[in-house]
């Protein structure tokens, strides 16, 4: 079977971008980097205060809190190296947030192929419900994963995938099939 490509996810203007709630915040920016002083300033200048969270915020305060703690964090690694790191703090910092404990307790017992299968029920535990997840199984051990998002980059989730799946306990190899203004399409084996 070949695999679809990219997943239009076209949002009409009069649709509403997507919120990220606070527990995404504050795994990244709270429990993932522990933010110094000077990222925690450029935070709270693009609309996101630790001290004092809000219950979401729009995806674009996202996207600016996500490039300041790359430019600030990883500023001298690659774009594809800085964002998969970023992708793993994200999911080591989230999975110690009340709402990520949750999600995290169950992932050494179900095993790879079921973490996958609940990829989109973890996005949209992560605010991302509109996204329409595509997976298509490409042998016992792999997945082709095709995401409709216009928001983070593909390197990004594939750091988070991987922490998910190594607490499943298996040694994931991930890389980006497909990108486009569209979204993005990325191969998961284990």
């Amino acid at each position: 079977m070949e695999s679809p490509s990219l997943l239009v996810n076209n949002p009409s203007p009069t649709t509403a971008q997507p919120r990220i709630p606070s527990s995404v915040f504050e795994g990244l920016f709270v429990r993932g980097l522990e933010p110094n002083s000077e990222l925690a300033r450029a935070l709270m200048a693009e609309g996101y205060d630790p001290r004092c969270p809000e219950v979401d915020y729009p995806v674009q305060v996202w996207k600016r809190c996500v490039a300041i703690a790359r430019d600030q964090i990883y500023g001298k690694l690659s774009d594809a190296d800085a964002y998969r790191l970023l992708g793993r703090k994200l999911i080591e910092g989230f999975a110690d947030t009340l709402v990520g404990r949750v999600a995290a307790v169950a992932l050494p017992m179900i095993g790879a192929a079921r973490v996958m299968e609940r990829l989109p029920r973890y996005l949209a535990m992560m605010g991302r419900p509109d996204l329409t997840v595509h997976l298509v199984t490409v042998g016992e051990r792999a997945r082709r994963v095709s995401i409709p998002d216009t928001h983070n980059r593909p390197e990004l989730i594939a750091g988070a995938i991987e922490v998910g799946l190594e607490r499943a306990h298996v040694q994931p190899i991930i890389s980006v099939e497909e990108r486009s203004h569209l979204g993005f399409r990325l191969l998961v084996r284990w």
